[in-house]
C-alpha cells in the first residue's frame, strides 16, 4: 500500500530525489457531522401599539369650567342691571323731538371725532317745569375716548353772540327763554363751530336733590366766599377750608355767587362742584346710585332715549368714571372785552380764537 502523506509532504532522507519532495495530496474522507440548519423566517414588522392615552389635565379643565362659570354669571348680572337701569330711566322727561337738526349751518362742517362725546348740561332757575327760563348754567361735559379724559367747558351766560333763529344779537342765555334747549345748542354751534351731540337741562331743585342724595360734596372754599354765603345768604355753618362738606342748599349758593366777583369765578365754582360731584359719584356703591337715578331722573329733560341714557350710564360706571378731569370756559383768556351794548354788560368775543381754543381744548 502506497504511503499517503498528509499535507502532501514527503519526509525527506537521504535517498530522497526533488520529485519526492511533493506528490498530489490524497486525504481520507472522513465524515463530518454537521448539524442541520434552522428553518428561515423572515422578520415581521411589529404592529404599531397604541400609545398610552396621556392622563386628562383634571385641574385645568376645572380651572376652565370656573371661569366660564363665572364669565357666565357676569353676563347675566350685566343683563339684569342694564335692564333695572333701563327701566329707570323709562320715566325720564325724554324730548324726542327736542334736539333737531341745526338749519343755520352745514351740520358737517362742525368741530367733531368719533371718539368725543358733547353733552350740554343746562342749568334753568325755574318754578314751574312748562314756563320759559334763561339759562343760568350752560356746562359742555365733553368724554373722550381716545385720551381717557373728561372736559369740563363753561359758556358766560354774557357772552354776545348772534343768535341765528331771532337773526340778531344777544347775550347767551336768552336764547334758552326764546327757543329752549333747541336755541341755545344752535347759537353755540353757529357761533363757535362745535358739534353737540345731546343735551340735558335740570333745574336747581333737582341739583340740591343730586348733591343731598350723596350726602353732600366736599369743595374748597375761600374765607370770601366763606362770609359771603354766611352774610348774604345766610348759610350760617359755611366756614373757609380746603374742603368743606356742602348740602344741596349750601352748594346750589356756592355756585350762584357772583356778585362778590365775577361770572368767571362763579362759573370757575360751578366746574368745581360738578368735579367734586364726579369724585363722589366715583367712591359711592352702585345700588346707591341706582336708588339716587330713580328718585330724580323724571326731572330732567333731555334728547336721549331710555336706550341711550342706559348706555351712558353703563359706560359711566365701568370707563368714564375713571378718566382725569380737566376744566376750561368760553370765551377764553385774552379772548375778550368787557362792554355795555343796549345798556347791558357784555361780553364781546373774538369767535376766530375761541373756536381754536375749544378745538385744541376738546379735540386735543
Amino acid at each position: 500500500m502506497e504511503d499517503i502523506y498528509i499535507g502532501g509532504k514527503k519526509p525527506m532522507d537521504e535517498n530522497s530525489t526533488a520529485e519526492d519532495v511533493y506528490i498530489t495530496p490524497r486525504l481520507k474522507r472522513q465524515s463530518v457531522y454537521i448539524p442541520p440548519e434552522e428553518p428561515f423566517y423572515p422578520e415581521e414588522e411589529p404592529e404599531n401599539e397604541p400609545e398610552p392615552e396621556k392622563p386628562k389635565k383634571k385641574k385645568k379643565s376645572k380651572f376652565l369650567r370656573r371661569v366660564k362659570a363665572i364669565i357666565l354669571v357676569a353676563v347675566v348680572l350685566f343683563g339684569l342691571l342694564t335692564g333695572m337701569v333701563y327701566h329707570t330711566f323709562s320715566s325720564v322727561n325724554y324730548n324726542e323731538t327736542g334736539h333737531g337738526e341745526n338749519v343755520f349751518l352745514d351740520e358737517d362742517k362742525l368741530m367733531q371725532s368719533v371718539s368725543v362725546k358733547n353733552v350740554l348740561l343746562i342749568g334753568v332757575d325755574r318754578r314751574n317745569p312748562d314756563e320759559s327760563s334763561r339759562s343760568d348754567t350752560m356746562l359742555l361735559v365733553s368724554l373722550n375716548t381716545k385720551t381717557g379724559k373728561i372736559k369740563l367747558t363753561s359758556f358766560m351766560r354774557d357772552t354776545y353772540v348772534y343768535i341765528p333763529e331771532r337773526q340778531k344779537n344777544a347775550k347767551l342765555n336768552a336764547a334758552c327763554t326764546w327757543g329752549g334747549a333747541q336755541m341755545v345748542m344752535d347759537t353755540i354751534e353757529y357761533n363757535f363751530n362745535i358739534k353737540i351731540d345731546h343735551y340735558m337741562l335740570v333745574d336747581f331743585t333737582m341739583f340740591e336733590d343730586i348733591i343731598n342724595g350723596l350726602d353732600g360734596v366736599d369743595v374748597e372754599i375761600t374765607e370770601k366766599e366763606a362770609k359771603y354765603m354766611r352774610d348774604k345768604v345766610h348759610l350760617k355753618n359755611v366756614q373757609a377750608g380746603e374742603s368743606v362738606h356742602l348740602n344741596g342748599k349750601e352748594a346750589l349758593w356756592y355756585c350762584r355767587i357772583r356778585a362778590l366777583d365775577s361770572d368767571f369765578m362763579r362759573t370757575k365754582r360751578q366746574r368745581k362742584v360738578m368735579t367734586a360731584l364726579i369724585e363722589k359719584v366715583k367712591k359711592t356703591n352702585p345700588f346707591e346710585l341706582y336708588e339716587l337715578m330713580g328718585e330724580i331722573v323724571s326731572l330732567i329733560e333731555t334728547d336721549m332715549s331710555p336706550a341711550t341714557l342706559t348706555s351712558l350710564a353703563v359706560n359711566g360706571l365701568l370707563r368714564y368714571l375713571h378718566y382725569d378731569i380737566e376744566q376750561g370756559s368760553v370765551p377764553a383768556e385774552g379772548t375778550w372785552q368787557s362792554k355795555k351794548i343796549s345798556g347791558q354788560s357784555v361780553l364781546s368775543v373774538d369767535l376766530g380764537e375761541n373756536r381754536e381754543y375749544l378745538e385744541e381744548f376738546i379735540y386735543e
